[in-house]
């Protein structure tokens, strides 16, 4: 059975979690579809989801909340971009830069 891995590497620290959202706003830049951009926006969403799974509250304790924080913000920009590379693709820009709206 194939082992399984992440997409964009472990998360163990907030520069970690950067770095991942760094990761999809580069394949944001290379997504040519609607689709594309879609999955690209559910990776991103889904890391503020991990945030919030009791895995990741035994994981990183008190510094949780923090990377909550810093998960929302990333998720932002990434929402940017990618409505950004929607207008540019001819598609519509219409994500939600807030997550859970």
């Amino acid at each position: 059975m194939a082992k399984e891995r992440p997409i964009y590497g472990e998360i163990n620290n907030k520069a970690d979690m950067e770095k991942v959202f760094t990761a999809i706003r580069s394949d944001v830049g290379l997504a040519k579809s609607r689709p594309a951009l879609t999955e690209l926006y559910k990776r991103a969403g889904y890391l503020i989801t991990l945030t919030h799974a009791p895995s990741w509250e035994v994981k990183f304790g008190r510094e949780t909340q923090a990377l909550r924080v810093l998960g929302e913000e990333e998720f932002r920009k990434t929402a940017r971009e990618i409505n950004r590379r929607a207008k540019q693709i001819g598609t519509e820009a219409e994500y939600d830069e807030e997550w859970g709206d």
